[in-house]
Parts: structure tokens; sequence; C-alpha cells
């Protein structure tokens, strides 16, 4: 059985109640389904963005790989090329340290001296030929030598 209600309030009153706590409950329902739908568009926003992310991220790696497949090779050529020039640079440097550039300049003076020397000795010799018996000499030949070829060319 029931127990007896010595509250002041009638049945009827108590089925207000019930009432005003159903459309509580119901109202409440209603927005935590609006929040629930709120949450699941932003639950999908933010999915779609994750995977726009994604792509994007994938899109990077590979232009990425590519740059790196396509640029290694170069840049290890070069890097090569470069350890070679250095190495060639060095022994040049080293083999720069060993020249003596003063006695070479000290044997370049020498020799342009020395080739001084023999130009004037040779121009003292060409200067004290004379000339004019010099060609006196040439056309005596050519007087003797022009009428022997003048008698062998009729042969």
């Amino acid at each position: 059985m029931k127990a007896p209600n010595f509250n002041s309030t009638s049945p009827a009153d108590s089925l207000s109640d019930e009432e005003k706590q159903q459309k509580e409950r119901h109202a409440m329902l209603g927005r935590i389904e609006a929040s629930n739908a709120g949450q699941e568009k932003y639950a999908k926003k933010q999915y779609r963005m994750t995977q726009i992310s994604m792509l994007s991220n994938l899109a990077v790696l590979g232009i990425v790989i590519y740059i790196v497949i396509t640029l290694l090779p170069k840049v290890t050529l070069t890097l090569r090329n470069l350890n070679y020039i250095m190495n060639d640079l060095q022994t040049v440097s080293s083999q720069l340290a060993e020249v003596d550039f003063e006695g070479m300049v000290e044997d370049v003076d020498t020799l342009v001296n020395e080739s001084n020397d023999s130009l004037n000795t040779a121009m003292r010799r060409l200067n004290s030929i004379d000339f004019e018996t010099l060609n006196k000499a040439i056309q005596n030949l050519n007087d003797t030598v022009e009428p022997l070829a003048k008698f062998f060319n009729r042969f």
C-alpha cells in the first residue's frame, strides 16, 4: 500500500510537477541533441581538415623526396669536384711554396744580360761589314756565273 501523503500538495499538483519535470527533461534532451549535432558537425569538419592536412603533407613529402632524388647526385658530384679542386689547389700551393722566385728572377736577369751582350756583339759585327765591297763581290760573281749559266742552258 501506498503511504499517506502528508504534504499539502494535492495529486493534481504532483502531476503538474511531474509534467514540469517531463518538460524539463524533454527540453534538456533537445539541448543535448542540438549540442551533439553541433559536435558531430564540428567533428566532420575536423575530419575533413585532417584529410586535407594529410594530403598536403603527402604532397610536400613527395616534393621533398623528388628534390632529394634529383639533387643529391648533383650535390655529391659537386662536392667530389670541389674535393678534387681543393687537392689540386693544395698541390699547386705547395709547389709554389717550393719555387725560388728570387733565383728565377736572377736567372732571367742573367739570361737577358747575356742576350743583350750577344746582340751587341752581333750588331758590332754587322756594322763592321763593308757592304759596298760585298755588293761588288756579288756582282763580280754574277758576271762570272752568268756566261756559264747561259752555256749550260743550251744543252
